[in-house]
């Protein structure tokens, strides 16, 4: 959420997380704050996972008071994704 009620903003990467943190977030300090600045440094660097630092953003943003709207994901599986379906085999 931005500073403009009603307005969002949607962040897609390390990079811009980074840029909202430092250039208008609405707060200037606290714990988790820190915490997610150092895991997108951590990103950017290639020491991190992005899933770990979007988990860090997220919780600073609601720290702040920002709401997130974030898509519900389940669990991992460890599977692979299938895109296409595939007839089942006929036995002769």
């Amino acid at each position: 959420m931005t500073s403009h009620p009603g307005r969002m903003r949607v962040i897609t990467s390390a990079l811009q997380a980074a840029e909202q943190i430092l250039a208008v977030w609405p707060i200037d300090d606290g714990e988790v704050l820190s915490a997610a600045k150092y895991a997108l440094q951590s990103c950017l660097e290639g020491n991190l996972s992005p899933g770990s630092a979007r988990f860090a953003f997220i919780q600073a943003a609601k720290e702040a008071g920002n709401c997130v709207d974030e898509p519900v994901r389940g669990p991992p599986s460890g599977k692979s994704l299938r895109w296409h379906k595939t007839k089942p085999r006929q036995r002769a």
